[in-house]
């Protein structure tokens, strides 16, 4: 008997779970189930939550799901993919099935997404140095924000739609970039790469060496900027549905 899969979204950096409700609804409509998960770092007050805190709240929450039986792609985007890789551990469908438990990860899904090395940060990925349209306001008040966001994470919205998604933004702990990565799934778990090719925050290029992190994984593109899910969220949704496919043939699930 088939189990109806579950996708599980985490934002990026800035964004919570509500950046994706225009995706989540158009999977809805096609009886694809979904959730999402705001990281407690986005926002957090004071800003003493980083990115481990991230990894164990997702964690929590993961674990839940597969326990009552889930099988679960998690999809990733930009600074998510440090989170998901850390909060995956011990969670894949293929080592809990060998112990005779239910449910697991079965596939894990980078979206234009930091691929980080377990011990590594992700200022450590930007060479040490933030990038410039990242503001640090004050060094003592322990947040990150975002700028230039029209080009930056929105560069093929309107006008109009540029400005809600503005709206929505938080500030970001900064400690959140300088705690190390935990884990390595891909070593373990099926993997896919979806680049976004206008990317303005992630080049190209970028996400490309992130993907040859992963070895061998599943990849697909979407001609469209770092927040692709708003923009074109039809071919995202065709990417993942590539992903849902890709992560039950490499899992061994059958479907009837």
């Amino acid at each position: 008997m088939s189990v109806n899969p579950v996708f599980v979204f985490v934002p990026g950096a800035w964004h919570t779970a509500d950046s994706f409700d225009v995706v989540r609804d158009l999977m809805h409509n096609r009886g694809l189930a979904t959730e999402a998960i705001s990281t407690p770092s986005v926002g957090a007050f004071p800003p003493d939550k980083g990115l481990h805190a991230d990894i164990e709240h997702t964690h929590a929450v993961l674990k839940e799901m597969v326990e009552a039986g889930c099988q679960i792609v998690l999809v990733n985007h930009s600074y998510g993919g440090m989170v998901g890789a850390g909060a995956v551990k011990g969670l894949g469908y293929t080592e809990r099935r060998k112990a005779g438990l239910p449910g697991g990860v079965i596939m894990v899904v980078w979206m234009a997404a930091f691929v980080t090395p377990k011990g590594k940060t992700l200022m450590d990925m930007l060479g040490g140095k933030h990038a410039p349209w990242m503001v640090i306001n004050s060094p003592d008040d322990g947040y990150c924000w975002s700028s230039d966001q029209e080009t930056i994470f929105y560069n093929d919205m309107s006008p109009e739609a540029q400005q809600e998604a503005i709206s929505k933004l938080k500030p970001h702990t900064y400690r959140s970039f300088n705690e190390p990565a935990t884990h390595e799934p891909w070593r373990e778990m099926p993997s896919m790469y979806m680049f976004f090719d206008k990317d303005g925050a992630i080049s190209l290029a970028v996400q490309e060496n992130f993907a040859q992190t992963l070895g061998n994984p599943v990849t697909y593109h979407v001609d469209a900027s770092h927040s692709a899910f708003l923009s074109v969220p039809e071919k995202v949704i065709e990417g993942l549905e590539i992903a849902l496919k890709e992560g039950r043939q490499q899992s061994g699930i059958a479907v009837n």
